[in-house]
């Protein structure tokens, strides 16, 4: 080891979990003071709970380690974190400390303590997630917050909403049980206190009752993703009453199911832009009338289809979908049929096109290299680079609005 220089010693500390730095810092002078350097200049780190542990044992090991880089860490993960083990971090300052991902052992009797100390520890947040036992106590003394998220906080209590939504001027917010036994009650309303609000994620059945159609109204508001189990055709169908046309994108996983009611629902919606089913169903003459009925339509998804609609179905509902520029088809198996120009109904749609469209056909089975050699069609234009969407649970849906409609 004595052999490798500097740079290369710099350039691996990089790419090596914290527990194996506090390794090296101990093997001899010289690689310690590589590693020292290093913690000078660190913007992100991670401490498992074994390194909370060990640090918590080598007193002075910790103060090398966090005094060299408390003062230039950006964003900091605690995986598995507890009140005892971050008690003696009091002595040092995170000036540049934005974000925080922090995973609290569970303590309902010291719970607001845990937050307190949290605030006293890292005051400047913008971003927090934070998991624990948590009755929301103490958070609104983060006052520079603008993104929070509370998975799994179970024990929050609605109570204290109205300080907390009244205080911050959060533009992201995250209360999310993923359909376990947790009602938050009437008092979620008091969420829309917080004007500045931009982007939610929640649990379906908080957004009963008067809250969805507050959160709607709110100034700056623009997507609203729940998990759902039950109340998916109440929720899009209370959309479709109050602000059908904001509504510019909906991206449905595993949620759509064929609902005639979401179908219907969606009809009013005439401004969509954007629509995403993954890992879904969709009926024939839904499609049709859904391609037929909403003429701004721009970007169709149909993603992992269970079951997608034949080609001649497919290319008769988009020949109605004049501004579409984007049919995305990946990662569902086809056949070539798919791309055959010698297909009638595909012929005609091209010879009515608007505007140019580009197919999407990553992961569907077909050779890229023959498709792609084979055809040629100025209005139709083959890709099979993946596009990424933002896919982060089961069993969910998204609504995009327009704040200006």
């Amino acid at each position: 080891m004595e052999q490798i220089n500097e740079d290369i010693w710099i350039n691996i500390l990089k790419y090596l979990p914290m527990c194996d730095q506090l390794s090296l810092a101990q093997v001899n002078q010289n690689i310690s003071s590589y590693v020292k350097y290093q913690w000078g200049h660190l913007k992100t780190v991670t401490l498992a709970r074994e390194d909370l542990e060990f640090l918590d044992r080598n007193r002075k090991l910790m103060r090398e380690c966090l005094g060299g880089w408390s003062a230039t860490v950006e964003h900091l993960s605690l995986p598995s974190a507890s009140s005892d083990l971050l008690r003696k971090w009091t002595e040092y300052s995170f000036p540049h400390l934005r974000s925080l991902h922090c995973y609290m052992d569970y303590n309902l009797e010291e719970a607001d303590e845990e937050t307190l100390l949290l605030t006293k520890l890292f005051p400047l947040l913008t971003k927090l997630s934070l998991y624990s036992s948590t009755t929301g106590r103490h958070l609104w003394h983060w006052r520079q917050l603008k993104e929070l998220s509370l998975h799994w906080c179970e024990y929050l209590d609605p109570d204290n909403f109205a300080e907390i939504f009244g205080s911050l001027k959060l533009t992201k917010l995250s209360l999310l049980y993923y359909g376990y036994n947790v009602n938050l009650g009437e008092k979620v309303v008091d969420i829309t206190r917080c004007s500045t609000l931009e982007e939610l994620h929640i649990d379906d059945h908080h957004l009963l009752g008067d809250f969805l159609p507050r959160l709607m109204n709110l100034p700056h508001f623009r997507r609203l993703a729940f998990y759902t189990r039950d109340y998916y055709e109440f929720l899009l169908g209370s959309v479709a009453r109050h602000k059908p046309l904001k509504v510019q994108s909906l991206l449905f996983n595993d949620s759509f199911w064929s609902s005639e009611r979401v179908a219907e629902s969606m009809l009013h919606m005439t401004n969509l832009r954007r629509l995403v089913l993954q890992e879904d169903d969709i009926d024939s003459q839904q499609l049709h009338n859904i391609c037929h009925k909403l003429p701004n339509l721009e970007e169709l998804h149909l993603l992992a289809m269970r079951e997608v609609p034949s080609p001649s179905h497919l290319w008769n509902s988009i020949g109605h979908c004049h501004y579409l520029r984007i049919l995305n088809l990946s990662s569902t198996k086809l056949s070539s049929q798919w791309v055959d120009l010698r297909n009638s109904c595909l012929s005609k749609v091209l010879l009515s096109r608007r505007i140019p469209l580009t197919l999407h056909l990553h992961n569907t089975g077909l050779d890229a290299s023959k498709v792609l050699r084979d055809f040629d069609c100025a209005s139709l234009k083959i890709s099979f680079e993946p596009i990424h969407l933002n896919i982060w649970s089961s069993r969910f849906v998204e609504i995009e609005f327009s704040p200006d409609s």
